[in-house]
């Protein structure tokens, strides 16, 4: 596997690749901690090229060797290396900044590759488990409703209208975690179809908040809807 840092060189000499998370992906494999680097402020995208984006990326250094070669992925440049050989590895790694990550990591949930993976947190055991709406956040052991549940694991939730979606930790700390659905699993909880979910650990061991984020809402601003869930 071919290792790309995040570095970039400004050159006169310089070749140009972007390529498509939508086209060029057969296999992803995003760490957002990688225990191998040093620097916590990269984390590391793996990729398996198509054929075709294979072929482009030897027909592009074949002709640009001793140059600089910059990447893009999405319009967005990740990364530049000085080219000493013609790449011919479908298997690249490359490490980005984690705004880039940020900015990369919805239209890599989207892409249709035959692989996703996303890498990095564990759940914590505070969080796992089935979790029901409670319609009083003052009162800790009446008035539950019981046909809005969420059942929390390490990779997969479900609901009444989510059957087994996909998500990716993205976030986690004592108090809260972040989850990332992948949009492809269509997943309805309380009648949001939702993209983002967090987790808050509140001073009742048996009671979380769960926030619920819809699919096209701004992921930085108040969340869709939020309620007090019981175990």
């Amino acid at each position: 596997m071919l290792s790309l840092s995040a570095f970039f060189v400004i050159s006169a000499n310089a070749a140009e690749i972007d390529f498509s998370s939508d086209r060029d992906f057969a296999e992803i494999n995003l760490n957002i901690r990688d225990q191998g680097q040093n620097d916590t402020e990269f984390v590391a995208l793996s990729v398996k090229l198509t054929p075709a984006a294979l072929h482009r990326l030897q027909d592009v250094t074949r002709d640009a060797l001793n140059e600089d070669l910059t990447i893009s992925l999405n319009g967005n440049v990740v990364s530049t290396v000085k080219l000493m050989a013609p790449l011919k590895t479908p298997h690249l790694k490359l490490f980005l900044t984690r705004q880039m990550a940020h900015d990369v990591f919805p239209s890599l949930l989207a892409t249709p590759v035959s692989s996703v993976s996303l890498s990095g947190f564990s759940m914590p055991q505070w969080a796992k488990g089935t979790w029901t709406e409670s319609l009083s956040a003052d009162v800790p052991n009446v008035n539950y409703a019981t046909d809005e549940t969420l059942s929390v694991s390490n990779k997969i939730l479900n609901a009444p209208n989510c059957k087994r979606a996909n998500h990716t930790i993205v976030a986690t700390n004592d108090s809260v975690v972040e989850l990332r659905i992948d949009r492809r699993n269509k997943c309805v909880v309380d009648d949001v179809p939702v993209s983002k979910v967090i987790l808050t650990r509140t001073t009742e061991p048996a009671r979380i908040v769960i926030s619920l984020y819809a699919i096209g809402s701004d992921f930085n601003g108040p969340p869709t809807k939020e309620s007090t869930y019981r175990r």
